[in-house]
């Protein structure tokens, strides 16, 4: 499981100077920016009917309700 690092500052380039070569985003930046993204959320549990393996370890569970487990 990975977590979404972003990998390009787009807020630092709004503030370079009209001109600025490094101020032009180019296709390759949202590429890699995409590809962290759809890295991070693929590697995530769904949120419906999650599957895990090995020990889930929480620090605090509260069931409201029916709770069911088994091996």
């Amino acid at each position: 499981m990975s977590n979404y690092t972003k990998t390009t500052n787009f807020t630092a380039k709004d503030s370079l100077p009209t001109g600025n070569t490094a101020k032009i985003i180019k296709g390759v930046d949202f590429d890699t920016e995409f590809d962290a993204i759809q890295t991070a959320v693929a590697s995530k549990s769904d949120s419906n009917s999650p599957t895990f393996t090995g020990t889930v370890t929480a620090a605090t569970v509260t069931v409201s309700g029916t709770l069911t487990a088994g091996t």
